[in-house]
Parts: structure tokens; sequence; C-alpha cells
């Protein structure tokens, strides 16, 4: 006798004409089916056909094994559809339903949950699940923990992956696109890597303060300050920085977590290096190379006077300041913002 397991803990529904089997004589309603149906009119097996087909649906034509018994079909169901062909084994415990004709994203569906419920598409396969740089197999999967190893999947471990690390896109949980860009750092050169990161902003999918916090929690990670370099190149809010200092600033104020300035505007006639609106909070970075003449540091202080005259707030770092200790001097510029 083919039975179907309810949600109700230990119950299983007795058919027409069958043996008691020990079931309240009450009907127990269907709790884990989108829409109850009544046995007396339905078999067991359709039912489970419906439940596996909406799934395998969501799921780009694969299912997992823990997930049928999650849904209630107990395991003498799940070997007979093995058996018979109906749930195609493409990995262990993960089936293709009805034919192996499932698409790259179903591969990359049954790759992550053949590796587990902590499991995420990543690496180069989260790279082209994203639309920012092309990959070939095997498919890649990071996960959490675990011990099986599925045949041709490229497995990474690590020890946490924070849930902001993490997501889905089209039903497949995956890296971010920030997560991904860091995990591929070390294995491509810059080139590489400023065409996958101007193909992620391209996207509108890159969010560059996420990417910022990536980076900063890489913890040696290989391909970081590659990675840190080709980021702060291309960064749009970092793009009007025009001497070395000054980008060097701005990427002192982001590793420090401040609220990024706007790079080289004017405010009240007078061009200023970095300006911060809401505080009328101004900083001025004086390089060697760009303020190296009487002229120059004479207007550079007219400047800031005519500016604090009128309400402004004017900081003042040197190379030396920002490149000895800036704890020091970004703590000044955190206090003026407050």
């Amino acid at each position: 006798m083919q039975v179907l397991a309810f949600s109700a803990p230990h119950v299983r529904r007795r058919l027409p004409g069958s043996p008691h089997v020990g079931v309240p004589t009450t009907p127990t309603p269907v709790q884990r089916f989108e829409r109850e149906i009544d046995p007396q009119r339905v078999a067991p097996g359709e039912i489970a056909t419906a439940e596996i087909r909406q799934l395998a649906e969501r799921q780009h034509g694969v299912v997992a094994r823990r997930q049928l018994l999650e849904l209630g079909l107990g395991r003498d169901l799940i070997r007979e559809r093995v058996r018979t062909g109906r749930l195609i084994e493409l990995h262990r415990g993960v089936f293709a339903v009805g034919h192996r004709r499932i698409g790259l994203r179903g591969e990359w569906m049954a790759a992550s949950l053949a590796c587990g419920p902590r499991a995420y598409l990543s690496h180069g396969s989260a790279a082209h699940l994203w639309g920012i740089r092309g990959s070939r197999r095997p498919h890649e999967v990071l996960r959490v923990s675990g011990h099986r190893k599925p045949h041709g999947v490229w497995l990474h471990q690590t020890r946490s992956l924070p849930d902001e690390d993490a997501t889905f896109k089209a039903g497949i949980p995956v890296t971010t696109i920030e997560r991904t860009i860091m995990d591929m750092a070390g294995r491509l050169d810059e080139r590489q890597l400023e065409h996958m990161i101007v193909n992620a902003d391209r996207s509108g999918g890159l969010h560059w303060d996420d990417l910022q916090r990536v980076i900063e929690e890489g913890n040696g990670r290989k391909g970081l300050r590659r990675l840190r370099r080709v980021a702060m190149r291309i960064d749009p809010r970092a793009a009007d920085a025009v001497s070395p200092l000054e980008v060097d600033f701005f990427s002192l104020c982001q590793k420090a977590g401040l609220p990024l300035p706007q790079v080289n505007v004017l405010v009240e006639g007078n061009l200023v290096d970095f300006y911060w609106p809401a505080a009328k909070l101004i900083v001025e970075t004086d390089g060697y190379t760009y303020h190296n003449d009487r002229a120059a540091f004479e207007k550079d202080h007219e400047v800031t006077v005519a500016l604090a005259a009128t309400g402004y707030k004017v900081l003042r770092a040197t190379y030396h300041m920002l490149k000895s200790d800036p704890r020091t001097f970004l703590a000044l510029v955190a206090d003026s913002l407050r």
C-alpha cells in the first residue's frame, strides 16, 4: 500500500477500502499543500506528483531528497520514483524531475543543493550567474560546513559566511556580487578584475559600500591588495580625485567608515578637495607636489579664511599627517561631522 505523509506528526491517512492502520477517525486537515485535495477522489501518488512538480518548477527542474521529505513525501515513495525513472539522480540526494535536460541554471541549482542547505553558488559560477564574467565547468559552490564532496563540483569551504554576503538570484542560492568579486580577486589580474567590476557596476547590481565592506573584512585574503587598488581607481565617487594624496585620503575615509565626501567641487566659488555639505565641512590635503610654491601657499590660506568667515569649517591635512598616523586627523573629521 502506498501512503503519503502529511504535516501532522506520525499520522498517515488510510486509503478507502484499506485496513485500519490506527489513524484517528476524524479527518486530518492537509497542511503542507497550497490547496486541500480530497483524498477520496485523488490518489496520493497524484498529490505527490503535483508537489514534486511545483518544487521543481521553482528550482529549474531539480529537487533534493531532504526537500521532498520536508514536504511530507515518504522515503518509499521517493525510492519508487527513482526506480521508475521519474526522479533521475544527478548527485547523491539530488534529482532531475522527469528528464536530464535541465539547462545551465538547473546544473547550478543541483550543484548547490548537493552541497547542503548552507551552500551557495560562488566564484566563477556566481560571476557567470550575475552576468559579470563567464566561467567554465566544474561548477563552484561555497559552503560553511559539511563533509561530503559531490562529484563534479568544485567545493570551497569557509568557517563563516555573513548573511549579507549571500542571496538568491533566479531562485538559486548564490554569493552576492560584492562577495563574488572578493572571491575572484585572487585568480584575476588587474585588467580582468577591472573589467569584472565595471561589468558589475553597469549591471546596476553592485553596491560600492558593500564592496568596500567586503574588502575591509577580507583579512589578508589572496588578491585583496589588488582588489583595493582597482576598486579605488574606478569607484565613481573617487573619480574626481586628482592627486595621489587625495586618493589616499578618500581611501582612509572609506576604511574609517566615515560618510564619503564630494571630491573636488566648487564651494562659494572656490575649488575644494573634499566637502560634506550637511556639516559644511571642508578638508584640504596639502601635498608637496601640488602646493610647492609660495603663491599657492598664500592662495590656499586666503581661501581657508574666506570660507571660515562664511560659516564653513576647513581642516587641512599634510602628506606627513596622513602617511604617518592619520587616526588623529580622521577622529577630528568624525567629530566635525557629528
